[in-house]
């Protein structure tokens, strides 16, 4: 079970609708694949790697949060994919690759040869071309006719840096970027990250520069895949949990994020061992009972490391007068176990900002911004909206005052 790594191997739980799903999409689309934190995308991502050579593609994946410019990324990219890597591959499963080229829908035998065709003076501008592009152009035309699947894990964290620090060039890598997906071939890109890439887009007027991909955004865990991990966990463990045990664990996480069902079971577990050391010879020796799990979900509380960075998130990329709104907001929500509605919200807030008008548009704006991230619901039909995770919300209602 692991606790903070992505989940390979036997460790992966769950998500056959999900991958089974994104292979069937890849046929015919490159993938945006939106997921708040804590949700597995990069166990999924992973687990597509180890199932792209039967599928005939040679898959890499690539956590860019840590790029800091477009030469950078190239080069990352270019490493990830070098020439004898790609001959071995076409050897070794030349079977499998026959069947991926049969199975796209999107393959365009008249790619560009020279930088500037397939509309790059148009998409780009006329200046002269960047080292980087030139650079990538020529890896562009080395990878795009090969039967690749490109994850890219946290790749709204990259275009953030980059927005912070070369916004010019942001524009570029992504028309870049866009022409590379229009001109066809069997070579498919996955983008995903834990920031809302939707709403980065759109606040610095990017949309339109991947709208061309196909949204698959991740969800948690349906309540049988959860009940199904405590079972399999449980048992690895040598205890035995009852379904009256498990669904009190379900209820209190809300949302079935697979990161805290991993926590509260192996804080529970622990709750369970310390019981059991109390009192030697239980009548329960070995099972996990229901006050495990209450003493479990006040441990796992009580661990301000495993909450902070939802907080320092919003400190390091919110501006300071948006900030405060934020944080008052979550506090209001965290109070009410059903949440507030949008009304209820507005006069809330009327302290930040007078002019109503002008306070609904900020509100709205922070509403999206914390649904993309995971913090709080999107507005349900009554326009109420909560927290998601159930720990999350009574650790910021116990550390906001």
């Amino acid at each position: 079970m692991m606790l903070g790594q992505p989940a390979t191997g036997e460790d992966f739980c769950g998500r056959r609708q999900e991958l089974d799903d994104l292979w069937r999409y890849l046929e015919n689309e490159h993938i945006r694949f939106p997921g708040v934190r804590r949700l597995g995308k990069t166990s999924i991502l992973k687990r597509l790697q180890e199932q792209a050579a039967e599928q005939g593609a040679l898959a890499r994946w690539l956590d860019v949060s840590h790029i800091h410019s477009a030469k950078d990324f190239v080069q990352a990219l270019e490493q990830a994919y070098p020439e004898h890597a790609l001959r071995k591959f076409a050897k070794d499963q030349a079977q499998s690759i026959a069947g991926w080229f049969s199975r796209l829908r999107r393959i365009d035998a008249s790619l560009p040869e020279i930088i500037g065709g397939g509309g790059l003076g148009i998409e780009l501008g006329n200046g002269p071309m960047p080292d980087w592009l030139v650079a990538g152009e020529a890896l562009r035309q080395r990878l795009q006719p090969q039967p690749l699947l490109i994850l890219l894990d946290e790749f709204p964290v990259m275009l953030q840096t980059l927005l912070d620090t070369r916004p010019a060039e942001v524009q570029q890598l992504l028309a870049w970027l866009r022409i590379w997906r229009q001109t066809g071939g069997p070579c498919r890109f996955v983008f995903t990250g834990s920031i809302g890439l939707q709403s980065l887009l759109e606040r610095h007027h990017l949309a339109d520069k991947m709208n061309d991909c196909y949204d698959y955004p991740l969800g948690a865990f349906r309540p049988t895949e959860a009940r199904a991990m405590w079972q399999k966990f449980t048992q690895q463990a040598g205890s035995s949990a009852s379904d009256e045990v498990i669904e009190n664990a379900l209820t209190r996480l809300g949302w079935l994020s697979p990161y805290f069902l991993c926590l509260l079971l192996d804080e529970t577990l622990r709750a369970a061992r310390e019981r059991q050391q109390e009192n030697p010879t239980p009548a329960d020796r070995d099972t996990l009972i229901l006050s495990d799990v209450h003493d479990a979900y006040e441990k796992l509380l009580a661990n301000r490391s495993r909450f902070y960075h939802w907080e320092l998130r919003l400190k390091t990329t919110l501006p300071a007068s948006e900030l405060a709104l934020c944080q008052d907001l979550l506090k209001h929500v965290s109070r009410h176990a059903d949440g507030l509605t949008l009304r209820q919200l507005h006069s809330r807030l009327s302290k930040h900002e007078a002019d109503a008008e002008r306070r609904t548009q900020r509100l709205q704006d922070l509403l999206v911004r914390l649904s993309d991230e995971g913090y709080l619901s999107p507005p349900s039909a009554s326009q109420r909206v909560q927290f998601l995770s159930f720990p999350l919300r009574d650790w910021w209602s116990r550390n906001h005052v």
